[in-house]
C-alpha cells in the first residue's frame, strides 16, 4: 500500500484516455467525459453470446489505443471495470478456462505484450479461474484488423488460428479480446476451439462497436 502510495506521488495516474492529471474515479477527466456502458449481450457470434462493458465510443477508443499501442499495461484493471459484468450475465462458471485471442510472436515481439492476455488475466481473477494464454495460437501474421476492410476482415483471420498441440482435454472456454467490431476474429478463433473439441461458452471484451457485427 505505501509502495502504491509512493508511485502515485512520484507518477500520478493520468486520465486514460488523453493522460490529463487529476481523473475522476473510473479513471478519465472531466473534458473526456465516461464510457457509455452495456448492460446487455451484444451479440452472438456463431452461436456464442458476446458481452462487451462499453460502447466502442470517445473516450474509451483513445482509452484502448493507449492500452494497445502506447505502452499502457497498466490501465488494464480499469479497462475492465465494466466487462466484469459479463461473468454473471453469461453464466460463465469457475471451472471455465478463459483464452485470450493470440498475437503473432512477431506482433508479441514487437508490442511486448498481448492485451488481450493482460484483460484475460484481470477478468479471471475475480473468479480465481484457470487462464490458458497459450491454448490458442495465430498461424499467420495477420493485417491488423483495423486496417482492413469490413468484408477483407472475414478474409484476413481466415484459418488464422488453431489450438496448439498437446492442450488438456476439451474444456468449456471463454474467449477474451479488447474491441469486437466484425466479429470476425472471434468466430475465427471459435471455428478453431470446435474443432479441437472446446466448447466456446461466452466471449467478452472491452467494447462492442455496435452497428459492426451482422
Amino acid at each position: 500500500m505505501l509502495a502504491a502510495r509512493c508511485l502515485d506521488f512520484l507518477a500520478p495516474p493520468g486520465c486514460l484516455a488523453c493522460e490529463a492529471l487529476n481523473p475522476t474515479a473510473n479513471g478519465y477527466c472531466a473534458e473526456c467525459g465516461e464510457p457509455q456502458p452495456l448492460f446487455d449481450v451484444a451479440c452472438h457470434i456463431e452461436g456464442v453470446p458476446v458481452f462487451a462493458g462499453a460502447l466502442y465510443a470517445e473516450p474509451l477508443v483513445s482509452a484502448i489505443h493507449r492500452f494497445k499501442y502506447g505502452s499502457a499495461p497498466e490501465s488494464c484493471a480499469a479497462l475492465c471495470r465494466q466487462s466484469v459484468r459479463g461473468i454473471d450475465l453469461l453464466g460463465i462458471e469457475p471451472g471455465d478456462v478463459w483464452v485470450p485471442v493470440p498475437l503473432h510472436p512477431l506482433r508479441l515481439a514487437e508490442r511486448g505484450y498481448n492485451q488481450a492476455a493482460l484483460l484475460a488475466r484481470e477478468l479471471a481473477r475475480v473468479q480465481r479461474a484457470e487462464v490458458d494464454v497459450q491454448r490458442l495460437r495465430r498461424l499467420r501474421n495477420t493485417e491488423q484488423q483495423a486496417k482492413c476492410s469490413r468484408s477483407g476482415r472475414t478474409q484476413n483471420v481466415a484459418d488464422a488460428f488453431r489450438v496448439r498441440n498437446g492442450a488438456t482435454e476439451p474444456r468449456r472456454v471463454v474467449l477474451v479480446d479488447d474491441v469486437v467490431t466484425t466479429g470476425a476474429t472471434l468466430s475465427a478463433c471459435i471455428h478453431a476451439l470446435r474443432a479441437a473439441g472446446d466448447e466456446p461458452v461466452g466471449c467478452v471484451a472491452v467494447a462492442f462497436a455496435a452497428t459492426s457485427v451482422a
